[in-house]
């Protein structure tokens, strides 16, 4: 990790008067850093651990669309009569593309699918 020390004549009013000069050169460091650094720095995106519950019958299409969301699938749990016909799926899917996902699961579902997501961490963007 790197500090950049700013030093700016006229102290914190000249930093209010002109953000759009201090934030085009934020980018400008940035950018430059991340140019000379680069087999040393990765961009970290956040993951969410997810948990689908759909039926039985459409597991495949399910899992087909998590993993085209870039999902990484860790357990499959296919469901019996105790749990009506439903399967369990657990995996771990970057927020990005979990994002609105509810409404695309009850389309494949028809209704009947049901997940919930939460926080995992984070990984290096491919």
């Amino acid at each position: 990790c790197h500090i950049i020390e700013i030093d700016a004549e006229g102290g914190i009013a000249a930093l209010k008067a002109l953000p759009g000069a201090i934030r085009a050169a934020s980018a400008t460091i940035l950018t430059s850093t991340l140019i000379e650094q680069k087999e040393q720095c990765s961009v970290l995106e956040p993951v969410m651990s997810v948990e689908v519950s759909v039926p039985s019958d459409i597991v495949g299409t399910v899992l087909s669309d998590m993993t085209t969301r870039r999902g990484v699938i860790g357990e499959v749990i296919m469901g019996d009569e105790d749990t009506h016909g439903k399967a369990l799926i657990h995996g771990q899917v970057p927020l990005a593309e979990i994002l609105g996902y509810a409404n695309t699961l009850r389309s494949i579902t028809g209704g009947e699918g049901t997940f919930s997501a939460e926080y995992k961490g984070h990984s290096a963007c491919d």
